[in-house]
Parts: C-alpha cells; structure tokens; sequence
C-alpha cells in the first residue's frame, strides 16, 4: 500500500511538473507571440508614418485600367513610392479600399506616406497635363497639339472629328465634321482620357461660350449657328487685331446681301492638306467647295474653330458700307468702299511691303 501511495504521489508530481512546464512554454510562446505582434505593430505603425525614402524627386506611376490592389501595391513598390507591396495591400484591404482605387497617371510627392498615396488613388488626383488650343487652330491642329503633348493619336483625332455617328450621338451636333466646334481654350486633360472624352469637352467649352441669348440673336439675324459658326471661322482667319473683328463681319455680311462673292483668301487654302505660306493667285483660282472666290455665298463648312470674340463679331457686326479690305501688313486693315478704293489700297499695301524688304 505504501508502494502505491509513493508510486501516486510521484506520478502527481510528474504531472505538475509537467503542468508547469506546459504552463512555462505557453506563457514564453504568448510572450513571444505578443512580443511579434508589437514588433509587426511597431513596422507596421512606421510604415503608416514615414515616407518610402530613397530620393527627393517626384515619382510618376501609370495604374493601368483593370489592376487589382495587388498588382498596383508591387507596381508601386517597384517605382519607390511604398516602401513595401504587402504591407500597402494589407492597408487596402483593411480600408476596404481595393475596389475604389482608380486607373490614371500619378505623380506622387516624395514624403508621401502611405495613407496620403492611398487617398490620391482613391480620390483619382491624376496628373493633369495642359493643352492650350489657339484661336483659328483648325481639326488637324488640334490633333497634333494632343499628340505631341501625348494624350492622343492624332489620326485617331482627325477620324473622329468626321465621324458623323459619333458626332451625332457623343455631341448632338448635326454637322459632318467637328470643325468650327473645337473651342479654343487652355485644357487640362489626363491620360486616361481618351480621344472621344477630350473632343466632347471642347464641344461643351463650345456651347458653354455660345449661350442662349446668341442662339435667339443668331434667329433673329436669320442665320442657323452652322452658319454663325462658319462666318465667325472666316473673321479668326482674317482679323488679327480685336477692334476689327465686327468690322470684317460687317464686309462679308454687306457682301451676302449684294450676292457678291466673300472673296476671303483663307478659304481658298483650307482644304490642301498640311498649307503653310503665302497664298497666290492659283490658289484663289483652284476650285473648292471652301473656295469663295470661285462659289458665292458661305463655304460648305468652317475653315478653323474661332473664339468667342469672332463669334461675337458676328452676331454683333459694325454696320460700315465696307465692301473690301486690305492688308496693311502689321495686323490692320484698309477697308474701302468702292473696287478703286480697293485697288489703290492694294498698290499702296504692295509698295509699303516692297519697301520694306
């Protein structure tokens, strides 16, 4: 019996002891395990905190449409603006913001923390690049200023620009081309803008600058806005200084009650492709549906896209008895009112220009 007793007893420390040791194990395994999670804590607070380091400069980064947050979390780690691809997924996933981050091109300041690059892909705060369109730049101007500023194919430009479904449907204009409806205007567009969103803006700036009350105007003077339009396109070609803009208007609109021919140069160039220099008399003789020297009335369409000045200069034209002007070579016009007024103007115009050279 004493046997079994000491056998129980021993067998009971044993099973303490062992307890204890368990006990000892998982206390240094909770210890160690907190003292991971402080440290992973701790990593993951720096993370949160401080920059990815590693240069001053401003870190450009292209998220294309379609990546998921892992793949933009290693994209971003391979580019220097996180320091560490898991740790911003998991930041991703803890915000719940994986499904709200946004394709574009980013510039991201370099003492950007984590949180704030989340935010700016969140938000979409893309880089914005500025376009400016100069009064008179025609369709294909317009495209080449897109593609140089890399925004654009220009083709693709150009294609839409005359595509009359998508003109119809994208704009609600009723023309055949896009000419004339490009406002000129300084514009800031992201790349992942395409070629369609980056027109319709321009035609919106359009009618955001042709109001109501110069629609009821253009009625009133009997003219459809394709037709304000496109004498407002002949008066940008033409006048170079401000104060002569209603004026010019004035000639043409004293020419179309006289059924005489506008005899406006520019229009005699507009369709031959890629034009630059000084028009000649075979240029004004050629035939051209744009060409008013050898059609009377308007041109079928605008010959470049006029601001708002010239569509003012329009619906506003000073009332001269003007019927010709002329060049004075330093912006101004002549104007005349009879042909020899003109024709003196002109000799005049010549001999101040051969003196000059």
């Amino acid at each position: 019996m004493l046997n079994k007793r000491v056998a129980k007893e021993i067998e009971m420390s044993a099973l303490k002891r062992l307890a204890l040791l368990l006990f000892c194990l998982l206390s240094m395994a909770a210890y160690f395990a907190l003292l991971a999670a402080f440290v992973v804590a701790v990593q993951f607070w720096l993370f949160l905190n401080l920059p990815a380091g590693g240069g001053l400069q401003v870190r450009l980064v292209n998220i294309v449409s379609g990546m998921n947050p892992m793949s933009i979390a290693r994209l971003l780690e391979s580019s220097g603006v996180v320091a560490d691809a898991r740790k911003f997924y998991a930041l991703t996933t803890i915000t719940k913001a994986g499904p709200r981050l946004k394709a574009g091109e980013y510039a991201f300041p370099c003492l950007a923390t984590p949180p704030q690059i989340l935010d700016q892909i969140v938000h979409g705060r893309v880089v914005l690049h500025r376009v400016t369109i100069p009064e008179g730049s025609t369709v294909a101007d317009v495209a080449a200023l897109l593609e140089q500023a890399g925004l654009a194919e220009a083709n693709t430009v150009i294609h839409l620009a005359q595509d009359r479904q998508f003109i119809e449907t994208e704009t609600n204009l009723q023309v055949g081309s896009l000419e004339g409806y490009l406002f000129p205007e300084t514009y800031h567009f992201s790349k992942i803008q395409d070629e369609k969103a980056m027109l319709k803006s321009m035609v919106h700036q359009f009618w955001r600058h042709f109001p109501d009350e110069w629609q009821v105007r253009a009625q009133q003077q009997g003219l459809t806005v394709k037709q304000v339009v496109i004498l407002a396109s002949m008066v940008e070609k033409e006048a170079v200084v401000d104060a002569e803009r209603p004026m010019i208007a004035g000639v043409f609109f004293n020419r179309l009650k006289l059924n005489m021919p506008l005899q406006s140069d520019p229009t005699a160039v507009y369709d031959l492709p890629g034009f630059s220099g000084t028009i000649t008399r075979q240029h004004l003789q050629r035939q051209s549906p744009y060409n008013t020297y050898q059609n009377r009335g308007l041109p079928v369409g605008p010959i470049c896209n006029p601001g708002a000045k010239s569509i003012r200069a329009v619906l506003y034209p000073e009332e001269l008895p003007y019927l010709y002007f002329v060049s004075n070579n330093d912006g101004t016009h002549r104007f005349s009112v009879t042909l020899e007024e003109h024709q003196r103007a002109i000799a005049d115009s010549h001999k101040k220009l051969n003196e000059q050279e």
